[in-house]
């Protein structure tokens, strides 16, 4: 049977380690747990660099049975309409029009979506929504999101909503690793919370109409790489939307 191939939205990676000569060096990337959870998960995955031409992202997802939109730096703020916040770390625009482009061009298509970290948060910006740029100091009262502890280990649980996609998936409550200082705050236009862990932060949304739009605030692919069992279902569930699709 026919794997489902999905493109992973890639990152540009600035070389600042190495031989001098490569210093300031561009590289297109992403980490290799994406490539590994997907394959091993009954996928074929693609990497999808980007462009500078925003138009050609259409083009791109040609021959492709889904969308994985990738962790990575914060996100602009002048795209969902705010100043920049003293605590907001390293954005590139360029990364980011470029993932709004795929999400676009995805939809028109009807291709399924799967946003991972800043993955969800962009997919939540492309259609009207906002995030907040530092949780600990805009939510004060918020968890430790940036755990000290191996990429692959559970830190903290999320509750899901009962009748959502995620829960037919994970149940009601799972536990998750974390990576993140920005989050979901307003929520777009056609898209609902599913899942958010006890400090009221939103770890999960799901479009409530239109094509598949999945997103998740942890890093399911640095748990699945490991073998964790609910992750690997989650990958598994993605696959399956993608070859129905």
């Amino acid at each position: 049977m026919r794997k489902p191939k999905i493109g992973i939205a890639a990152n540009i990676l600035i070389m600042d380690k190495g031989p001098e000569v490569l210093f300031g060096l561009y590289r297109a990337y992403v980490n290799n747990d994406y490539v590994e959870s997907l394959e091993k998960n009954g996928c074929v995955p693609v990497l999808l660099p980007a462009l500078h031409n925003t138009d050609d992202a259409r083009a791109q997802l040609e021959g492709l049975d889904g969308l994985l939109l990738s962790g990575g730096y914060d996100i602009d703020p002048m795209l969902y309409g705010e100043p920049p916040r003293k605590e907001i770390g390293f954005t590139m625009n360029e990364v980011d029009l470029h993932y709004i482009a795929l999400i676009k061009a995805a939809d028109e298509i009807g291709l399924p979506i799967f946003g991972i970290c800043k993955g969800m948060q962009m997919l939540n910006v492309a259609f009207g929504g906002s995030v907040y740029q530092d949780i600990h100091s805009q939510k004060p009262d918020s968890y430790q999101h940036t755990q000290n502890a191996p990429r692959y280990s559970p830190t903290h649980t999320v509750k899901v909503e009962e009748g959502s996609f995620l829960s037919g998936v994970l149940g009601n409550k799972v536990m998750v690793n974390s990576f993140h200082h920005q989050a979901v705050k307003d929520i777009a236009e056609g898209f609902r919370v599913t899942a958010a862990s006890e400090d009221g932060v939103v770890e999960a949304i799901e479009r409530t109409d239109g094509s598949f739009a999945l997103g998740v605030q942890w890093h399911p692919e640095m748990m699945a790489k490991f073998d964790n069992e609910d992750m690997a279902r989650l990958f598994q569930a993605f696959a399956r939307i993608c070859e129905e699709a």
